[in-house]
């Protein structure tokens, strides 16, 4: 639906607010998006994609919200639809010298306008009030909202003006896809989908007590909860498309080194993201790790070792994935100053690339004081 130019409002008129979309209207925005956003499916896969996702871990049973910027005078379906975006309401923890307090963060997404709509202030409007939406945006009783985050591909000063402040290390490393020929380490275990529930609770309990004594000696910090329902909203995605253009599974959900009734494992959770069918394409399609997790983090020189091999173990067998499924690279996002000290002592072709333009994490923070350290900033928490 085409509505003339010179018919549309001015972005700060007291007519708009914002709304959520009917269904034809959510078939509308995402036809729009397909352009930007369909990577590898064509428009109608792309339409069954993005329904699907509305059912899937994260965003079923009210996790994620529509919304939109519209004319409160006009009728659903009969506005020009200014600008959009989506948002998931997400467990975070928070820590301070206090204790490490349970928390909500809303995340903000697929923040779109549509072309012809360009140049008119109407997105920065929908974020400035999207922003104060979100302070009591599905806040229940007892529950506190400590902010909101996106995940800026337009800079570090677009959204700052706003008042999403870039936080935390946006870089990565990038390894190059390899044929490993076969070779497969015996202490190497695959993650499976009915894998993902035990790790990710295991991964919540050590982070509870590492978070407690951080809290102690430094300030405060929040971190998004690396919890089952965000590897698995990725994992739908990727099974979506996996599914639609491929017509095949994709079971390896990750890898463990160490064995199942061990301690002290070493394990990555993953997903591969299918940017485009043509040449150049498929060399940004990547395997990203998603969540990479050290039961132990001793740093002495033994256990360094061990921690070193474990983690070759893993980049080999990633590399090894993303070979398979053709892809171009894996990468993984936000690594510690341990897993940096950890992959300069591998024998393996790697880059860091420090991102100035694209993934900005990026917090608009509703406490006291200054803006918190944000850690574990890595791709599980990208959406």
């Amino acid at each position: 639906m085409q509505f003339p130019v010179g018919s549309l409002p001015l972005s700060n008129s007291p007519d708009l607010h914002l709304t959520h979309p009917t269904p034809s209207e959510c078939q509308h925005i995402w036809t729009l998006a397909h352009q930007s956003w369909g990577d590898s499916l064509d428009l109608p896969q792309f339409l069954a994609e993005s329904e699907y996702l509305l059912s899937v871990p994260l965003a079923r049973d009210g996790g994620m919200t529509l919304w939109i910027l519209v004319d409160r005078n006009l009728p659903p379906d009969e506005r020009p639809i200014l600008a959009s975006c989506e948002t998931f309401k997400k467990k975070a923890l928070l820590s301070r010298e206090d204790g490490v307090q349970d928390v909500v963060i809303h995340g903000i997404a697929s923040v779109f306008c549509d072309p012809a709509h360009r140049g008119r202030g109407y997105a920065v409007r929908m974020m400035r009030e999207i922003g104060e939406v979100l302070r009591t945006w599905q806040i229940g009783v007892g529950e506190t909202c400590a902010g909101s985050v996106l995940y800026s591909d337009i800079g570090k000063v677009y959204y700052a003006k706003l008042g999403w402040k870039p936080v935390g290390q946006n870089r990565h490393f990038l390894f190059p896809a390899k044929n490993q020929d076969g070779e497969k380490s015996e202490k190497e275990c695959i993650v499976l989908d009915a894998d993902l529930g035990d790790l990710c609770r295991r991964d919540e309990e050590l982070l509870r007590k590492r978070l407690e004594t951080k809290g102690k000696d430094s300030r405060k910090t929040l971190m998004v909860l690396p919890d089952e329902d965000h590897m698995r909203w990725h994992h739908a995605k990727e099974d979506f498309v996996c599914g639609r253009v491929f017509d095949k599974e994709c079971p390896f959900k990750g890898v463990l080194v160490g064995t199942w009734e061990g301690q002290d494992r070493v394990w990555a959770i993953w997903t591969r993201r299918f940017y485009g069918n043509s040449e150049t394409a498929r060399r940004e399609n990547t395997l990203y790790i998603l969540r990479l997790v050290f039961e132990k983090e001793n740093e002495n020189e033994k256990n360094k070792a061990e921690m070193r091999e474990a983690l070759k173990i893993i980049i080999q067998a990633a590399q090894a994935e993303a070979d398979y499924w053709g892809l171009g690279a894996v990468k993984l996002w936000d690594p510690s100053p341990l897993v940096i000290d950890l992959i300069q002592g591998i024998d393996a072709e790697f880059k860091m690339v420090e991102r100035e333009e694209d993934g900005i994490a990026s917090l608009r923070w509703y406490g006291d004081g200054d803006l918190p350290e944000r850690v574990a900033n890595e791709k599980y928490a990208w959406l």
